[in-house]
């Protein structure tokens, strides 16, 4: 089939007998035709989600205006704002305490008058009859605001402690500060001073105003004043209304929308700018650590539906949880867990994070955001089975939960914005682990993914085909799972996927279940059927378990890795002893007929298990098992498969193949440790036409 795709032509060929309905998306997708142009829609959705953002400057606002929809502050701001106009400043000048000074000489001078008064009334008290006339004479002369009445209960009341005591009152009612007439009433009524009707209505005539306005003093202090109010911190939080719809644009919401780059077109472009250019410099800091750490990853099916996730949920992002604290309600750690899920740790981390450094403009939600999504990539690579998904978004909303109550803390949040805070965050991590759940089995199938908790799910010894595999030839079964301890470890040492090269290795030889007695390792000393049939016949039996064993897979859904390694752990390998034997019965036959169809290993992991599985056959079928002589036979083997071309199609070195020949012998000797008489070198030879052995 030929297609016209962005102006170039290319080739699709479908092969109808060999199409795999979970792989049709995958395959597309993955032909290298596609792969850049892929990356480059997927680049666009992402920048299209961060222009989203700019979305809110191609709004006019006008002063007078009403506003046409809820404008809501998308981010902190801190601005200086000069407050002053002449009305302000009027209102500062009347309500500016006046400053005065205090003229302590005016009050020694009250204070000299009182005593000289109680001097002056020590004369009525030697007399034996006090007149009123005399009384009257006394105050008339004395300007006093007295009646004789008054004037007389003072003279009774007269004493040094009465007198002390009035001074005392006095220099305390004159501390407060008199300033204009009827203060002294007012101080009087105010404090609690202990006189009598008399006793106020004397000090009244001695006591004037003692503080004198200080102009000097009240101007400075009305000039701080209006200074305070000159570049003035003003502050704009996020989520806070700027206006509603309807509302009329003042002078001071619009003052605000400048603030915040929603209004004017210059601020619009370099605003654009700025974030282009921002993109392109993380992107290529991201491609390079990317393909420098994680060009697995880059390879393979996983990347590219990994930009898909990042790119729909941005704009999920953009479009429905900007406003105020709905923020806390995205359920953004679904981005970590499904790109460590997809990908690895590595790959998770630097997505992730290069993702919220573009869309993220508050530093205390990037903080909160970047500890979630760390946490989240630790925990979600240690996930075992697709349950554990709804507690792990319990876990991290409850985490989410008090990052925010500890920043809320921080900035004296009230109480019910907390506890808003907590169960937004609760509920996005339940909706971040449902979400999560969903799409997993999603991309799986559509992509043709093959995941860690994938495979996990498949190592389980409860799955229908390993107790099949268990019940019909446990002999297989327990080489199967010697397979995969060897080629665990070896996949270990090299740093492939030994999760998928030890399960793999438990699904390699399926096949052998449709026959399972024409395998040597579960026959049990039963006689062998391959003693009354044709060589050709007994290597047609051999050589048709691997596609026995795809047929089988694919029943069950088994994933594609999986089943190239059935098709590949024996490559185009000769099953010599049958070959031998049909020669030496005369038959005319074709060497190509004793080979399997292959194809060769082509992965590192499927060339591991090639190996793990000739060595453990060969192995198990030797009578001595000592160091030396299962060192000898191991490494006789896998030099026979190089030699034979085996391993020319896998991505794997000779030094490689050194350290997964010392994986293996760690393995083997743990398993094999019979202390017995020395083999012969020489006999190796023997075992690779051995028919115990060519019957794996």
């Amino acid at each position: 089939m030929r297609l016209n795709f962005f102006g170039r032509e290319v080739t699709i060929t479908i092969d109808d007998k060999k199409i795999n309905k979970k792989g049709v998306v995958s395959s597309f997708v993955l032909n290298n035709k596609f792969r850049y142009r892929f990356l480059l829609l997927s680049s666009m959705f992402l920048i299209f989600g961060i222009f989203m953002e700019t979305k809110r400057i191609n709004i006019s606002y006008h002063i007078g205006d009403k506003a046409t929809k809820d404008v809501i502050a998308y981010k902190d701001v801190v601005y200086y704002k000069d407050l002053l106009d002449e009305s302000v400043k009027n209102r500062i000048i009347e309500n500016t305490t006046p400053e005065y000074d205090r003229n302590k000489e005016v009050e020694d001078n009250s204070v000299s008058q009182l005593n000289t008064f109680f001097d002056s009334i020590n004369w009525f008290k030697l007399q034996p009859e006090i007149d009123n006339a005399e009384l009257k004479s006394f105050i008339d002369q004395n300007k006093l605001n007295l009646s004789v009445d008054e004037l007389r209960t003072i003279i009774l009341r007269d004493s040094s402690s009465y007198i002390l005591a009035l001074v005392n009152d006095m220099r305390k009612i004159y501390a407060e500060g008199i300033v204009k007439k009827g203060d002294f009433d007012k101080i009087v009524a105010s404090k609690d001073y202990k006189l009598g009707a008399e006793e106020k209505k004397l000090l009244k005539n001695f006591m004037v105003i003692n503080m004198k306005f200080n102009q000097e003093k009240t101007k400075e202090k009305i000039d701080k004043n209006i200074e305070s109010l000159k570049n003035q911190e003003m502050k704009i939080y996020k989520g806070d209304v700027i206006l509603k719809k309807g509302d009329v644009i003042t002078a001071d919401a619009y003052e605000k929308l400048e603030k915040l780059n929603m209004v004017k077109v210059s601020d619009k472009a370099r605003k654009s700018t700025g974030l282009l250019l921002s993109f392109v410099i993380l992107s290529m800091v991201l491609y390079y650590i990317l393909k420098k750490y994680s060009k697995k990853i880059m390879d393979s099916k996983a990347f590219y539906p990994s930009l898909i996730t990042v790119a729909i949920l941005n704009l999920i992002y953009l479009a429905f949880f900007q406003a105020g604290f709905l923020l806390y309600l995205l359920p953004f750690a679904i981005i970590p867990i499904i790109l460590s899920i997809l990908g690895d740790r590595v790959f998770a981390i630097t997505l992730s994070v290069f993702n919220l450094v573009l869309l993220t403009r508050d530093e205390t939600w990037f903080l909160i955001t970047l500890g979630v999504t760390v946490v989240a990539i630790y925990q979600a690579s240690a996930l075992v089975n697709r349950s554990e998904f709804v507690k792990l978004g319990v876990f991290l909303g409850v985490f989410q939960a008090l990052l925010s109550v500890a920043y809320g803390l921080v900035n004296q949040f009230p109480m019910t914005i907390l506890g808003l805070l907590i169960i937004l965050s609760v509920f996005s991590g339940i909706l971040t682990g449902m979400i999560c759940l969903a799409l997993l089995p999603f991309f799986e199938n559509t992509f043709d993914i093959l995941t860690n908790i994938k495979l996990l799910e498949l190592s389980d010894f409860s799955h229908p085909l390993l107790r099949s595999l268990l019940v019909k030839a446990s002999g297989t079964f327990h080489h199967s799972i010697m397979v995969g301890a060897l080629a665990e470890r070896a996949a270990e040492s090299v740093g492939a996927n030994a999760t998928f090269a030890r399960v793999a290795s438990y699904y390699h030889d399926i096949g052998k279940m449709k026959r399972p007695n024409f395998f040597v390792e579960n026959q049990k000393g039963r006689e062998n059927p391959h003693n009354h049939i044709k060589p050709t016949l007994s290597a047609l039996i051999i050589i048709s378990h691997t596609k026995d064993g795809v047929a089988m897979g694919k029943k069950y859904n088994l994933p594609k890795e999986i089943l190239d390694i059935m098709v590949e752990h024996h490559g185009t390998t000769l099953v010599q002893y049958f070959y031998n034997k049909a020669k030496e019965e005369g038959e005319e036959i074709r060497e190509q007929d004793f080979r399997y169809s292959g194809p060769k290993p082509r992965t590192k992991e499927s060339a591991i298990i090639l190996m793990a599985d000739t060595i453990e056959a060969a192995v198990r079928a030797a009578e001595d098992k000592t160091k030396e002589n299962v060192e000898s036979l191991v490494r006789y083997l896998i030099k026979y498969k190089i030699e034979d071309g085996q391993l020319s199609a896998a991505d794997i070195t000779l030094r490689e193949i050194e350290v997964i020949i010392k994986a293996f012998l760690d393995v083997l000797q743990g398993a094999y440790h019979q202390r017995i008489q020395y083999p012969k070198v020489g006999e190796n030879k023997k075992l690779v036409e051995d028919e115990d052995f060519k019957h794996e």
